[in-house]
């Protein structure tokens, strides 16, 4: 679907037919589109069929591909759902030239209509083409990773209190779902790195060599939420190993406690197994006490019993 499609002259929204078409940019957005669709663009643009193909399929990871006609940089679109508390993936493909750039968004994860509200109100900034428009998108776009890093870091903090502060083990599920969303994210971040260093080296075609300072500015960014990320990873594998380690102790304490009841039960099994053997003659069975001696013996024994299975924490 067609979101927007505009021209600007030098910064300026201008109408098609103003000004030379040579100093004409022009900027398509498009939202899952279809391939009669894309194919629309890819006529116009002579786009390449690869490009296209990647932009369709939305599973590809992030890169960046240079073409004949044009260049070509898939990114991972992140955002944090505060009531499910999940990551929401999605995928953007932007296509540019020196004189076009079209992006082709899967999934809600990042709307572009503020930034290209921002971008019309600076028309000197927008006047850089597909390098300003470019670098504006991929530094919003490392900015709302910082933003679910932030969310992700209270989520394992969370989980971190309740793990080592405690005595007793948090929900395996839990740690489970936070530890598959912090994945999923590093998936998304991780492979940026390189198509950002490329675009910071100022040798990427279509665009402004001399921009090369503020990609590298991203660079440094995103780096920082990569270095977040390893971090959280190792405390969440820190968590896990600890919260097993629980699981396993108390499961431990849970077989002592029971070991220590069935031992002191046994002593009543087996003197009323005794005498519940079908022999005539049995010794106390006619003696008047030998009842009351019997039952006492039995408390005796496993009161002694349960004294010292709690003196040593077995109860």
């Amino acid at each position: 679907m067609l979101v927007d499609e505009a021209k600007y002259l030098d910064g300026k929204r201008v109408h098609e037919s103003v000004g030379d078409p040579q100093k004409l940019f022009t900027w398509i957005g498009l939202v899952d589109p279809t391939e009669p669709e894309l194919k629309i663009f890819q006529n116009r643009f002579h786009l390449n069929p690869l490009a296209v193909e990647d932009a369709l399929s939305g599973k590809q990871r992030p890169k960046l591909d240079n073409y004949h006609e044009h260049s070509l940089l898939l990114l991972k679109t992140v955002n944090y759902d505060t009531n499910t508390e999940r990551v929401v993936l999605g995928d953007m493909t932007i296509m540019f030239s020196s004189n076009f750039l079209l992006t082709v968004r899967h999934g809600e994860a990042m709307p572009l209509s503020s930034i290209r509200a921002d971008l019309e109100s600076h028309p000197a900034k927008l006047a850089g083409g597909s390098t300003a428009v470019l670098h504006e998108l991929v530094d919003r776009l490392v900015d709302q990773y910082v933003t679910v890093c932030a969310h992700l870091a209270e989520d394992v903090d969370q989980l971190e209190d309740s793990v080592f502060d405690d005595e007793t083990p948090a929900a395996a599920t839990q740690l489970y779902f936070v530890k598959r969303e912090l994945i999923e994210f590093r998936r998304a971040v991780l492979p940026l790195v390189q198509p950002i260093e490329m675009l910071a080296s100022g040798k990427v075609r279509n665009i402004d060599p001399e921009s090369a300072a503020l990609f590298s500015d991203v660079r440094d960014h995103l780096l920082k939420v990569i270095d977040e990320v390893e971090s959280m990873n190792e405390l969440m594998n820190a968590a896990l190993h600890a919260n097993s380690a629980l699981i396993q102790t108390q499961q431990n304490a849970d077989m002592r406690k029971i070991s220590a009841w069935v031992g002191i039960g046994a002593v009543p099994t087996m003197v009323a197994g005794i005498y519940g053997m079908n022999f005539k003659y049995l010794p106390e069975l006619e003696w008047r006490y030998g009842y009351f001696v019997v039952v006492g013996a039995l408390v005796l024994v496993c009161g002694v019993l349960f004294r010292l299975f709690h003196k040593y924490n077995w109860l």
